[in-house]
């Protein structure tokens, strides 16, 4: 009997980051002929960009489709993945798979592979691939292994509420935290890191479409308290192996900014969670 091909779908986000885009869209579709009898790819891109937006234009293959939205205006990461989710009739259910990531990433050509051999239980809401972080030389996964204790998240909201006490935490012990450790394939932890984050069909049968109002920060928080409170697993899968270059949208982003969403965020996910 003939295997029913699997199902993915990746909805990716660009804010002035083209030539970051198409070296993923690249890297995606390698990735993809290698499985091309095993699994389709609908590849959707959310163009957030405000000024000297560009038309983007990027070329199916056998088993890859993309589809561009060009908003051209700033929804923000996780409003403009909503957005796309809700628009043209995209029903995630029909896909084994749902990733939502930004653009500065190149997926490794037997990373689909992988995907497709990988064994995750009924349980499983969100896998989280190895993240290889080119400026720390480290994966950045698993993103948070235990979850985070209110007087924590109330501890680094006051951080980001006063940015002296972040700068001199990321010079000091913020660094402690560096430290590479190894753990197995299949391992729970409890959430993953935000640059590419991959969902389960079982995600969005219980969870549904994400309904997360904030503007940046806080979406890898966000996922895990919504699998934590439908008893889904979050688990590490470092045979997936993603390349994070990183920073290329958050970058442009002054500091000030940056903190002001982590401190609304993190505002958010105390109030809802907590």
């Amino acid at each position: 009997m003939k295997e029913n091909k699997k199902r993915v779908a990746i909805f990716c986000v660009t804010y002035n980051t083209y030539k970051e885009l198409a070296c993923y869209y690249a890297s995606v579709c390698l990735s993809a002929e290698r499985v091309r009898r095993k699994m389709d790819v609908d590849f959707f891109v959310a163009d957030n960009t405000e000024r000297d937006a560009q038309d983007i234009s990027l070329e199916g293959t056998a088993n890859v489709r993309p589809k561009v939205f060009p908003y051209k205006e700033n929804h923000g990461y996780l409003g403009a993945v909503q957005r796309m989710m809700r628009e043209d009739g995209v029903d995630v259910l029909k896909y084994d798979y749902v990733a939502i990531s930004n653009v500065d990433l190149v997926m490794q050509d037997d990373a689909l592979l992988r995907l497709c051999e990988c064994k995750v239980s009924p349980s499983t809401g969100w896998v989280a691939p190895a993240l290889l972080s080119e400026q720390e030389g480290r994966d950045r996964n698993p993103g948070v292994m235990k979850r985070y204790s209110a007087r924590r998240l109330k501890i680094l909201r006051i951080m980001f509420r006063f940015p002296i006490l972040m700068i001199v935490y990321k010079a000091s012990l913020y660094k402690r935290h560096k430290i590479k450790h190894i753990y197995s394939e299949g391992k729970t932890i409890y959430a993953g890191h935000g640059s590419f984050m991959l969902f389960t069909k079982k995600y969005f049968e219980k969870c549904g479409i994400p309904q997360f109002s904030m503007f940046l920060f806080g979406e890898e928080l966000y996922f895990a308290e919504q699998c934590r409170s439908q008893g889904l697993s979050v688990v590490y899968c470092p045979s997936i192996k993603i390349k994070d270059q990183e920073h290329a949208s958050v970058g442009k982003l002054q500091r000030h900014a940056t903190y002001q969403y982590n401190y609304e965020s993190l505002g958010y996910i105390l109030h809802t969670f907590y």
